[in-house]
């Protein structure tokens, strides 16, 4: 296959969206690669990512895919794992402790920083709403979230993803209480499980 074949289907399967790490690791050169994004006229979004004029503008894939380090966390994840009846007004990341979180901020996006282990506890991929695949934590974990930040979060945010998680056929439940003794708040979780389920 042709590398111009090799970087288009990357591009298609990237819904419009390229990196630069990806088309390298083909064996294509760095300059190939640019030939190939000033062919197509692809849009630099930011460092070692480029889109087409004619994607969807997929801010919450751009922000992971320019930040490997950072996880959608708390409200971004409650949308990300249909726990939200809408978008949330500002996006949320975890990071690792120590995480140079300044440029985020900067933007707008809220940032917590966690020690490694609970930071990984719950990571996964999930698709955004263009279908691109980004990291955030899981349900459980958004949930687990929820209740910590519970005092800085809207209460009808609070009640709708707890109502919604908890209607769920699919809810894990020991996972869910596994996250909340990870955080010290499985008493406070086991009260919220037993009335809604």
């Amino acid at each position: 296959m042709k590398k111009a074949d090799r970087l288009a289907g990357l591009l298609e399967r990237g819904n419009g969206y390229i990196k630069t790490g990806e088309a390298l690791a083909l064996g294509v050169s760095a300059t190939y690669f640019h030939n190939f994004v000033a062919d197509r006229n692809l849009v630099r979004v930011g460092k070692g990512l480029y889109k087409s004029e004619g994607a969807w503008d997929d801010s919450l894939y751009a922000i992971g895919a320019l930040n490997g380090k950072v996880c959608f966390s708390h409200e971004t994840a409650l949308y990300l794992n249909g726990l939200m009846e809408r978008e949330p007004f500002e996006t949320t990341v975890s990071a690792p402790r120590g995480y140079n979180a300044t440029h985020l901020r900067k933007r707008g996006i809220r940032i917590f920083q966690l020690d490694e282990g609970k930071y990984l506890l719950g990571k996964t991929e999930l698709p955004t709403p263009f279908g691109n695949n980004v990291a955030a934590y899981d349900r459980e974990r958004a949930v687990c979230d929820l209740l910590r930040n519970k005092g800085n979060t809207d209460v009808q945010i609070f009640k709708t993803a707890f109502k919604l998680y908890f209607r769920r056929h699919d809810k894990n439940i020991p996972m869910l209480m596994r996250y909340a003794r990870a955080f010290n708040i499985e008493d406070a979780m086991g009260k919220y499980a037993e009335v809604l389920l």
